[in-house]
């Protein structure tokens, strides 16, 4: 069974650098990223029942698995070259799903096809025992704690993905033959080396053929610093950070901003963003008594520390944590806190303009403080489109502060706070108290950016029917998302109250389509039992991700603990619902009831979670329960399938196409349209009632 483990650490490794290359070049979010998850999942379960004229034992599966890696990984990174889009942009849907079939496809059905062989190969040499089928999932799961494990603790900072190409020699043990054992070892280790070397020039092509500067590895995703056309651009998680170009954005944004300040009051100053664009340079000139950046990453911390003149970096306190832990704990309050993030294009970002977080801002503000951020937005004409994802966040910062100004611009500033009302007249009147020496801003662009009818034309333009958005119903991003799409479906249009009444309709009526198709033939009854759990499974897991991301970020640095949790749980439902299926019988009921319960408890606790300071280890704890109640399933499973008359050598394979079956529908169902469109909440009861479902059906069988 060391094949097998060993099977699960090069299948886990694969899987996350796969997902994270796919997020960071082609997805730019989550959901994409569980979407694109959910192909990794089906095509596995492809290769796992598809028969191939080669042996395990021979040459072709192992070099494929290397060649495909190389080759998919490579083109992940220049497809969006080759569709004519820039390295930040967002991908079109159609682009996204063609991709995730085309790239990720390939290597996740070798990888499926090469657990297949395993099996068969044991099942060889070993006669079939109680519960062996249910065992290959278990070392399996082993494989993937240490794959996840190592990949958070040591492997997440890579620079090249393309050194994994390596990984499948590992599997080399598997040969008997000496002579081929040789032979493919030296033909990946040559592949791994060339590819290995190549990986900067793609990376170039990737970038536009702008000249890499810098290229580092970090826990939240690649670094990149790249010089073209006389300007200098900086690239984090895939999204644009800071460009030499923004000295007339950045001057906007910090003068509009603390002009709300009363120029004779004392001024703690927080700034959370990152301070590659001179922001520190011009909120110095405002000579606050105390100026805090805080900034997630420690890596770009450090970038913005070393950019800093000496006697600017004297003067600021530079703060490495995630913002919304260090507002929920920091007892120091701020006479203006300002917020220079890239637009909510994913959960990560979204994250930061939200209504929870807005309250985190407000309780660190002291009472005359205030709060200014900057969105995506248009000056003269403001689409409909553009309104909803701009009322969704203003109706946020609503919900929290009783004043704001808006000052509509290509990036709409919002200055807000629970003082007195914001006057544009007052902050006119700082600003020339304060005279600070600038390069573009000047008083004529201000009070142009205060002209009454435009700050009017936005106001009556915002639409009031918008949701809030919130942690738990991400609407800004939502709305973000559709905005984006606009760009490739000029005549998209969504409205996302119709459409949660149309899913409803639909999820009802597939329901009913579930219960009729279960009483027609107790085989297929098995089947939905088994694609059930892995909808279950991976749907509450997405939904997980979701709201790790949101209440710790990180997710991309801690997937794999996130999985090796997962697969350890899956190992100990595995082992010990072994050892009791030799006494007890049709337990499947019970399982679905543990998963409702399960749900149900997550659902109790959603609107506490965000305050807790460690809400990480409840999401490590459910990470582990959905590999628990997965596990425990695999060998009721196995026995039911045996008590249906199917083949004793398909059963292990049956169940894994059957469970990633229904886990990649779970993903699709989750990725595009419950988590966007329910919301967290109410995604949660769909999940649910699905168990509720199955546990009655099962209970009638």
């Amino acid at each position: 069974m060391l094949i097998f483990v060993t099977f699960g650490i090069i299948t886990s490794i694969f899987q996350l650098i796969f997902l994270r290359e796919f997020s960071f070049s082609i997805a730019k979010n989550e959901l994409s990223f569980i979407i694109a998850a959910g192909f990794w999942i089906i095509f596995c379960s492809l290769g796992s029942i598809t028969k191939t004229p080669h042996k395990f034992k021979g040459l072709p599966l192992l070099l494929a698995a290397s060649l495909s890696f190389f080759i998919s990984i490579s083109l992940i990174h220049l497809v969006k070259l080759l569709s004519g889009l820039k390295y930040y942009e967002t991908a079109s849907l159609r682009l996204l799903l063609v991709s995730s079939i085309a790239l990720i496809g390939p290597t996740a059905f070798i990888i499926g096809n090469i657990f297949r062989g395993l099996v068969q190969e044991y099942l060889k040499v070993n006669p079939p025992q109680k519960n062996v089928y249910a065992k290959f999932f278990a070392f399996e799961a082993i494989g993937f704690i240490i794959g996840g494990v190592a990949f958070t603790v040591y492997l997440n900072n890579y620079t090249n993905p393309l050194f994994f190409s390596l990984l499948p020699v590992l599997l080399v043990l598997g040969i008997k033959n000496s002579y081929k054992k040789i032979l493919v070892t030296a033909l990946i280790i040559s592949l791994t080396f060339c590819s290995f070397k190549l990986f900067s020039f793609i990376l170039q092509k990737e970038l536009g053929n702008a000249k890499i500067i810098l290229n580092l590895g970090s826990r939240y995703g690649p670094i990149l610093s790249v010089y073209k056309e006389s300007t200098t651009a900086i690239f984090s998680e895939g999204s644009l950070l800071a460009t030499s170009e923004d000295k007339a954005a950045t001057e906007e944004f910090i003068h509009i901003s603390l002009s709300a300040l009363s120029t004779s009051n004392k001024k703690d100053i927080l700034f959370i963003g990152a301070v590659l664009s001179g922001q520190a340079e011009e909120i110095i000139k405002y000579k606050p008594d105390s100026l805090d950046c805080l900034q997630i990453n420690p890596i770009i911390s450090k970038l913005a520390k070393e950019k800093l003149p000496g006697e600017i970096k004297a003067k600021v306190n530079f703060i490495t944590d995630d913002p919304r832990v260090y507002l929920k704990n920091t007892n120091k309050r701020y006479d203006a806190i300002l917020m220079d993030m890239p637009a909510p294009a994913s959960l990560s970002l979204n994250r930061y303009f939200t209504e929870g977080f807005f309250k985190l801002i407000s309780l660190r503000l002291k009472p005359p403080g205030t709060f200014s951020f900057s969105i995506p937005s248009k000056r003269e004409i403001l689409s409909p489109q553009f309104s909803k994802f701009n009322s969704s966040i203003i109706s946020a910062v609503d919900k929290v502060f009783e004043n704001k100004i808006i000052i509509p611009s290509n990036a709409m500033i919002i200055t807000a706070s629970n003082a007195g009302r914001i006057r544009g007249e007052d902050l006119i009147k700082n600003f020339s108290e304060v005279n600070p020496q600038t390069d573009f801003f000047t008083i004529y662009h201000f009070k142009d950016s205060l002209n009454p009818a435009m700050q009017s034309y936005i106001q009556n333009n915002l639409d009031r029917k918008t949701e809030t958005n919130t942690d738990l119903n991400p609407t800004g991003f939502l709305n973000y998302l559709i905005l984006e799409q606009i760009k490739f479906y000029p005549d998209l249009k969504i409205d996302s109250i119709k459409m949660r009444g149309f899913i409803i309709i639909i999820l009802s009526l597939l329901a009913i389509f579930i219960m009729a198709l279960a009483f027609l033939s107790k085989k297929i009854s098995c089947l939905l039992n088994t694609g059930a759990i892995g909808f279950t499974s991976i749907g509450l897991s997405s939904i997980i991700f979701v709201l790790f991301q949101t209440y710790c970020g990180g997710l991309f640095w801690k997937l794999g603990l996130l999985i090796a949790l997962f697969m350890a749980g899956l190992s100990i439902g595995t082992f010990l619902m072994s050892r009791l299926n030799t006494r007890l019988n049709n337990l499947l009921p019970l399982i679905y009831l543990s998963w409702a319960i399960a749900i149900f408890g997550l659902s109790s606790i959603l609107k506490i979670i965000g305050g807790l300071n460690y809400a990480d280890i409840i999401f490590y704890l459910y990470a582990l329960i959905c590999g628990i109640l997965t596990g425990a399933s695999y060998p009721l499973l196995a026995e039911s399938l045996k008590e249906n008359k199917f083949n004793p050598k398909n059963i292990t394979t049956t169940i894994y196409s059957a469970d990633l079956a229904g886990a990649f529908l779970g993903t699709l169902f989750c990725g595009v349209i419950l988590i966007p469109f329910l919301g967290v909440p109410k995604s949660l009861i769909v999940l649910l009632t699905l168990n509720i479902i199955f546990a009655f059906k099962n209970m009638r069988h």
